[in-house]
């Protein structure tokens, strides 16, 4: 490990245990690394002595994840519902911005709240008082994982799952580029604690609902392709979801996006669903990650953008109509070699 790291690993664990009561949150629509690094946290914390409380953010706890050990420690609270002043320490995981905390009300700190960010995306604008990004790892779980290991945790089946599940799923099935030797060698060890992981993968891949069939369908019924197809969206109005009793939370932009990037010829793609009226998520992906980074266009177009160069997202406040020309008119302004 290299001086930067060990100093901010140090700093990190000395705040740790500095702090008595300590707050850990997942993000809106958390995904298996949002759960998978809080819960191994949780337990990390827990052995240590230490009082956690895990609130869910914004969204309901996923079903698909329910078979993770200790997921029922994880409050059905938001921020908001909480006293942050309870607590000495918040360590923000998996968030690269204030709004992935809670969309539903402003985040205030109070004075007395130590905050640490733990995170991955390159996106993330470092607004804890100690920050820890480092956008060349897979996900907040894999950072996790050498966090643990320079803190001298002993890293059993439980804490070996969750982390498991996390770098997993953020490298989809190892399928990504930042699936590196690392990545793979950390998987190697956790595999070798709970070798008998594949029913949960078995669970997180083959967990759709018919309703979200559904909402693929609609997807790709409405496929609109630019610049001699190398720039496709898929478009679903609210009118769509509401004729056909679908909320936003089964939206799956996410799904859509990463099954537009797996057609052979479409370089830039994206997933856009009118959530509300002028309400419009963007899911982006894009096939050459050394070409086209795609948070720099998430970031650059909508409010609460960012994400990785290959997968991001925002969300842009306009009808769809003219969400869809500004989406075009920014891509075509970062990479004109497209048109």
């Amino acid at each position: 490990m290299n001086t930067e790291f060990t100093n901010i690993a140090g700093n990190i664990l000395d705040s740790i245990k500095q702090s008595k009561k300590i707050l850990l949150h997942c993000h809106p629509f958390p995904d298996p690394d949002s759960i998978g690094s809080v819960l191994s946290m949780e337990a990390v914390l827990t052995k240590m002595g230490k009082e956690v409380t895990c609130i869910i953010g914004d969204s309901q706890y996923p079903e698909y994840l329910t078979s993770l050990p200790n997921h029922d420690r994880i409050q059905l609270k938001n921020y908001s519902e909480i006293d942050p002043k309870e607590f000495n320490l918040f360590i923000i995981l998996d968030s690269s911005s204030l709004t992935q905390i809670s969309q539903k009300k402003e985040v205030i700190f109070p004075d007395t709240l130590k905050t640490i960010v733990i995170d991955h995306h390159k996106t993330n604008s470092q607004f804890g008082n100690i920050n820890f990004v480092d956008s060349g790892s897979s996900s907040t779980s894999e950072i996790l994982f050498k966090l643990f290991d320079a803190w001298g945790i002993e890293i059993d089946r439980n804490i070996a799952i969750c982390l498991l599940l996390g770098i997993f799923a953020d490298t989809g099935g190892f399928r990504y580029p930042n699936a590196t030797p690392e990545t793979l060698h950390i998987v190697s060890e956790l595999s070798a604690i709970y070798p008998d992981y594949h029913k949960f993968v078995f669970d997180l891949e083959n967990n759709k609902k018919p309703i979200e069939l559904e909402m693929l369908g609609l997807a790709l019924s409405n496929i609109h392709e630019y610049y001699s197809s190398q720039v496709v969206f898929s478009v679903i109005s609210n009118e769509d979801l509401r004729s056909r009793n679908i909320s936003k939370e089964d939206s799956m932009e996410g799904l859509i996006g990463n099954t537009l990037r797996s057609v052979s010829g479409w370089t830039l793609v994206a997933s856009l669903v009118e959530a509300e009226p002028d309400i419009v998520t963007v899911s982006l992906r894009t096939r050459d990650e050394k070409r086209y980074d795609v948070s720099k266009i998430a970031k650059s177009i909508g409010e609460n953008g960012g994400g990785h160069t290959g997968a991001a997202g925002t969300t842009i406040h306009k009808p769809l109509g003219e969400a869809i020309t500004s989406l075009l008119g920014v891509i075509s302004e970062f990479y004109p070699e497209l048109k």
